[in-house]
């Protein structure tokens, strides 16, 4: 790949995690407002801490993407290294912005970080199954121009 071919892969997946970090964060929000019959409520910039929260996973998830352009590392290697460093951002914002319940003890912790980690596992399955058929789609029709 090009360099600018790179730069527009990275940029395309960005806006995508950012739009995913963004909507989950929207529908985490609406959900516990509802869940609290319409009185959630939070003081000292808690919603935008939260909110920048959702948008620096987005771009720790997108940002990483840089992996999947370098042909040195096989594909299960890069999807390992996106992921893990997708996944870190997502744990060290989460702690910071207070998603993760540590005065709750050891168990809500550990369920809220599984959440997230099962999350981000969905999230990039359903991913790769819309790529993977979108390619078995092109590599049909690159056939049948074939023959």
């Amino acid at each position: 790949m090009m360099k600018q071919d790179n730069m527009a892969f990275v940029l395309n997946r960005t806006k995508t995690t950012v739009a995913i970090s963004s909507f989950l964060f929207l529908l985490s929000s609406l959900i516990s407002d509802l869940n609290m019959g319409g009185a959630w409520s939070t003081t000292g910039y808690s919603v935008t801490k939260m909110a920048l929260g959702s948008l620096g996973i987005g771009l720790g998830f997108g940002l990483t993407c840089i992996i999947y352009t370098s042909e040195k590392l096989s594909r299960p290697v890069q999807i390992a290294i996106h992921m893990a460093a997708g996944c870190a951002v997502m744990l060290a914002i989460a702690f910071l912005v207070g998603w993760i319940p540590t005065d709750k003890g050891l168990l809500p912790a550990l369920l809220a970080i599984l959440s997230m980690l099962l999350t981000a596992l969905v999230i990039a399955v359903l991913t790769y199954r819309r790529q993977k058929k979108l390619a078995d789609r092109i590599n049909r029709e690159l056939e049948q121009r074939r023959g």
